[in-house]
């Protein structure tokens, strides 16, 4: 019953069950914690203290938690209704318990599961980027820098981006990919910082070149002035792709596709493309971030959905920074937990 009725839920009042989360799991680590400050709460809750304090305001009228000298604790309201929410919880945790496996099993930064195979119900790629969204304006602050990749999921993200007090600067992580203009990183980039109030940055560059052209290309003033932003950038949001899927969208000669197949190709993102073991086959010479650069970033937000790219994110797992926050369906996360 109660899995029935998180899913309509999901579907007609997705940010009912989100705020639920959020609030069930700031009330939990105040009851572990208390006496605690903001400061220290908000360093657990990986939140800034801005977005907690409208948090802790809200619990505080609602009557669920005191605020004294000491710092925060629960109430006796508080504690009843933790209690009462248990079944509730213990139904939606059990996606969390999931992440959290896998959060352990792949020694990542983050991990989040929504329900479902996004491959059988398109409409979860919605809840995917609206995950991302949420879970990346937790950790915004002012001046950073964002490096965009592009992908259909990643052009949903504007939509559940709201107006931050930040200032924010999102900047195309690479060139066009000569498909639909709205899934370009350069369009991207312009919707996440209009939605945000930001600024972007676009990159004046095809996705791949060859050797010539990127050597003439890569000293030009304003594409030299996007790679420093991309290689200094503090958070970097991509897709992770099919390997033969993204070829085709890349209009992959047909001599490099048969040498893909023949490498055993699964994924692709930033244009290198992997086998099932997470090794290299094919690097695409481009112009924008490179996968050296990812290391030295504060968080790696990095998403798929749909049982067709679980062989990709599995490889792709073999490889990925530990400051990656991976975002992903039960269809993919399921497979990873059993076929590590």
């Amino acid at each position: 019953m109660w899995q029935k009725l998180l899913d309509i839920q999901k579907r007609i009042a997705p940010e009912v069950v989100s705020e639920l989360q959020k609030r069930s799991t700031i009330l939990k680590q105040i009851r572990t914690y208390q006496p605690i400050g903001r400061r220290p709460l908000a360093r657990q809750l990986n939140m800034t203290e801005r977005v907690l304090r409208k948090e802790v305001d809200a619990l505080h009228d609602l009557d669920l938690i005191d605020i004294d000298k000491k710092g925060i604790s629960i109430s006796q309201t508080g504690i009843e209704v933790l209690d009462e929410l248990s079944p509730f919880m213990t139904t939606l945790d059990r996606r969390s318990g999931l992440a959290l496996k896998l959060q352990r099993q792949y020694n990542l930064q983050g991990c989040h599961i929504i329900r479902g195979d996004a491959d059988e119900d398109p409409e979860l790629q919605q809840e995917l980027s609206q995950l991302m969204a949420e879970e990346f304006q937790k950790m915004i602050f002012d001046n950073a820098i964002i490096s965009v990749a592009g992908g259909s999921t990643m052009a949903n993200v504007s939509q559940y981006l709201k107006p931050a007090e930040e200032n924010l600067l999102f900047v195309s992580a690479r060139g066009g990919l000569g498909e639909e203009v709205g899934n370009q990183a350069n369009s991207i980039a312009s919707r996440l910082a209009k939605a945000t109030g930001g600024e972007h940055r676009v990159l004046y560059a095809p996705d791949s070149v060859g050797d010539s052209v990127y050597e003439s290309l890569k000293d030009e003033p304003s594409i030299k002035e996007i790679t420093e932003l991309n290689r200094r950038s503090d958070y970097v949001m991509h897709g992770i792709g099919e390997a033969f899927m993204m070829a085709r969208r890349r209009n992959v000669e047909a001599a490099a596709l048969s040498q893909l197949e023949a490498d055993c190709a699964v994924g692709e993102t930033f244009g290198y493309y992997f086998n099932a073991e997470g090794d290299i086959v094919r690097k695409v010479k481009t112009i924008g971030i490179q996968l050296e650069d990812l290391a030295s970033k504060k968080a790696i937000f990095a998403v798929a959905g749909g049982s067709s790219k679980k062989e990709a994110v599995r490889a792709y797992m073999k490889m990925a920074p530990k400051n990656t926050i991976l975002f992903i369906d039960e269809a993919i996360g399921e497979f990873l937990l059993k076929n590590d």
